[in-house]
């Protein structure tokens, strides 16, 4: 099975977007990159409410995911369902907000439809940043967890059927589903910005329904750190179509009781509230990073593989 003709048939229209924006616009105010003809090497997925750090961005291009051809806007609260490209604290990189979820009924093939356009375009290396629920006694709300390493909780791999060999191998390789010198810039960016950067393992389930007491012992003793509903099915077509992955966890509930009592009810709204609460230590640690990422992208050591050509 070779990349679907509809895919390629967007990739190429979002080309046209950015290049006929830019026109518009006069390359003297748009980024560098996209005014050479060149499309970013980095790109960003966030989850809910994650995406305030785009109100620092200078956008050349931003376009409903309802106007992408084969492309739909979820109905998530908080997910903003919008691609945008331009330039962060200098860097160009591509921005998608809000992201779909397996539990809103969308395919593995839907799921996924963002990461493969951004590997068609020429992305090298992905941001991807999620809220999730706290299994650990040193992970509280507001905290930011870097992912080390995920388990597939959602028992579905967005991989299944024919495979797209210009993509990549039928069995790709997750022996490294994210890129340690990615990993490493975003540590030493949080360090000059004072940020207290976790690591951990990220568990993905299914959702829609936040996770029982049970549940969450029981992902706590399987060696889950954070729980979220999302990320995963992305991570694992980023990896097989070449492309570098680096993710972040905004820790916004916790299932570890303080007390003797009961984990106290979580609500999607009291997520957005935390998320609200933390997007300015998350916007500095992105700024810190995006320069150095894009540079680790560029570079001929960049060690992530090819990306297909459309």
């Amino acid at each position: 099975m070779t990349v679907p003709e509809n895919l390629k048939a967007t990739a190429d229209w979002l080309r046209r977007r950015i290049a006929a924006s830019i026109a518009d616009r006069g390359a003297s105010t748009a980024s560098p990159e996209l005014s050479d003809g060149a499309l970013p090497s980095l790109a960003v997925i966030t989850g809910s409410g994650l995406g305030g750090f785009a109100d620092a961005a200078a956008i050349d291009v931003s376009i409903g995911f309802d106007e992408l051809p084969g492309m739909s806007a979820g109905d998530v609260p908080g997910h903003d369902s919008r691609w945008m490209t331009g330039r962060l604290g200098g860097t160009a990189l591509h921005l998608v907000l809000g992201r779909r979820h397996l539990y809103e009924g969308a395919s593995g093939e839907e799921v996924i439809l963002a990461v493969r356009l951004l590997a068609l375009l020429g992305v090298r290396l992905i941001v991807m940043i999620n809220a999730a629920g706290g299994l650990s006694g040193r992970l509280w709300p507001g905290d930011l967890m870097l992912i080390r390493d995920h388990i597939n909780l959602t028992f579905r791999n967005p991989l299944l059927g024919p495979n797209a060999e210009e993509f990549g191998p039928r069995f790709p390789d997750m022996s490294e589903p994210y890129h340690r010198a990615a990993q490493a810039t975003l540590r030493r960016s949080a360090l000059a910005e004072g940020i207290d950067l976790k690591q951990g393992v990220y568990g993905a389930m299914m959702g829609p329904a936040f996770e029982s007491p049970a549940e969450a012992r029981a992902l706590a003793r399987l060696g889950v750190d954070a729980v979220g509903m999302s990320t995963v099915p992305e991570v694992l077509a980023a990896r097989h179509a070449g492309m570098g992955v680096v993710a972040l966890s905004l820790i916004t509930n916790s299932h570890v009781r303080r007390d003797s009592g009961p984990a106290p009810p979580v609500t999607h709204e009291d997520v957005l509230a935390e998320a609200s609460r933390s997007q300015d230590r998350l916007t500095r640690l992105l700024l810190r990073a995006f320069p150095l990422l894009d540079a680790l992208a560029r570079s001929p050591a960049f060690a992530a593989g090819e990306t297909p050509k459309a």
